[in-house]
């Protein structure tokens, strides 16, 4: 039998600043990405008591709570509290994964019958040694399961600061009570196609067939969720126990909070987002030759509370693959603003930008460009990032960015560059 602990910290974002900052505390507090942002991603446990979500904006947010405060993100602060989280976990056990800023799996099984007989006393545990390493306000629910799907359940709807053990014994009350929204995997979408066919918690899936199921929600999913019905590991997460293998593609995109028009400042914003992702490609040793870009005119419809974005903006995107690989910033810009982005006749104002460099390979087995003036670039490049890495990324930075303000590097909620981050 396997023993997994799901740990997740309670208002990640928001209860780390609130430690820094006693005056914050015990008052409803919202993190936004910069100074100028209207989009609320992540609220304080005070702040969720008066019904604001993760995606709402500012002014829903101050409609359901008028003394609702704003801070904006400090993400090199939240990153640095996961690398310290990780190494609690790691004197627990050689097998934890960070599933995303704010929460970890822990496989104990190998190591439960010497060093930890109760899960539950190991739970306390892991709770104490939070606070002692990230101060006494910061809480966390602790999940217990025999697979990371009932685990995670369990610290999903467990009250805050609380442990939960999903076992034999009470896995099947808890399957037929659980929301789909605590459930792992079970996205917007497919929770809102179970409720029209009636289906609002886990357990009822067991009184269709796989049979039943194919037609509406087709080969993959009608097998899925038969399995979240009797409590057992999802395929997703399932791939945890797979190793990490090199990047494919790395990309970053950004979401202004105004309409961009003048072609100076977009060209700006698309080589800051370029350097971020060269720098990214080359400490992981990595080259690619497939560069593409992005771009998302204003925004028209809004989405339901609790999503990140709206929808229906006009798009526009393009890719060039090359014959030779890429990883400096110079030569990856060229392509796509020069060749790609400067051969588009725009007919929109931008409001978000993406770019992205793919079919990434090691740069030991590319085929090297001997020409003096790449040699030279990599040496420049080499010497720049020797910089970053001590001082930070844009501690040097292009001429071509004077007087625009630096896009720094943000960490998804999720990790999106989990393999350049676990350098």
């Amino acid at each position: 039998m396997h023993s997994i602990l799901h740990v997740d910290i309670n208002s990640y974002f928001a209860t780390l600043l609130q430690q820094e900052n006693p005056k914050l505390r015990g008052r409803p507090l919202g993190i936004i990405k910069d100074v100028g942002r209207t989009c609320i991603i992540a609220a304080s446990k005070e702040a969720k008591l008066c019904g604001v979500q993760t995606g709402c904006s500012l002014t829903e947010a101050k409609q359901l709570c008028p003394n609702f405060i704003t801070v904006p993100a400090d993400f090199d602060r939240y990153l640095d509290a996961t690398y310290r989280l990780k190494k609690i976990f790691s004197t627990i056990s050689p097998q934890v994964y960070i599933y995303s800023l704010d929460e970890a799996f822990i496989d104990i099984t190998d190591c439960q019958k010497y060093l930890y007989p109760s899960p539950y006393t190991l739970a306390t545990k892991i709770q104490q040694k939070i606070k002692i390493e990230l101060g006494n306000w910061v809480t966390c629910n602790v999940g217990i399961g025999p697979n990371r799907l009932l685990a995670k359940i369990a610290s999903e709807i467990s009250p805050k600061g609380s442990i939960l053990e999903i076992n034999k014994t009470n896995r099947d009350a808890i399957l037929s009570q659980v929301n789909f929204k605590d459930v792992c995997g079970i996205g917007y979408r497919l929770s809102k196609k179970l409720t029209r066919l009636g289906v609002t918690h886990p357990y009822q899936i067991r009184f269709f067939s796989e049979q039943d199921l194919q037609p509406l929600f087709g080969p993959f999913w009608s097998k899925e969720l038969l399995r979240i019905a009797y409590g057992q590991e999802s395929y997703n997460l399932s791939l945890i126990s797979k190793p990490n293998t090199q990047m494919k593609s790395v990309g970053r995109s950004i979401t202004g909070y105004k309409l961009y028009d003048d072609e100076d400042e977009i060209a700006k914003i698309i080589y800051n987002l370029t350097e971020e992702v060269t720098y990214k490609v080359r400490k992981m040793n990595l080259a690619g030759r497939q560069v593409s870009i992005m771009l998302w005119g204003p925004f028209k419809n809004k989405r339901p509370l609790g999503w990140l974005a709206p929808t229906g903006s006009p798009i526009w995107n393009s890719h060039k693959t090359l014959k030779f690989y890429v990883s400096h910033t110079s030569e990856m810009f060229q392509i796509i603003y020069h060749e790609l982005y400067r051969n588009w006749q725009r007919d929109f104002k931008i409001i978000k930008f993406g770019v992205r460099l793919s079919l990434l390979e090691p740069i030991a087995q590319v085929p090297q460009l001997l020409w003096p003036k790449q040699q030279k670039l990599t040496k420049l490049y080499h010497a720049m990032d020797q910089v970053s890495d001590k001082y930070g990324l844009f501690t040097l930075k292009s001429a071509r960015m004077m007087n625009q303000p630096v896009i720094r590097p943000e960490v998804t909620g999720f990790l999106g560059d989990r393999i350049y981050l676990e350098l």
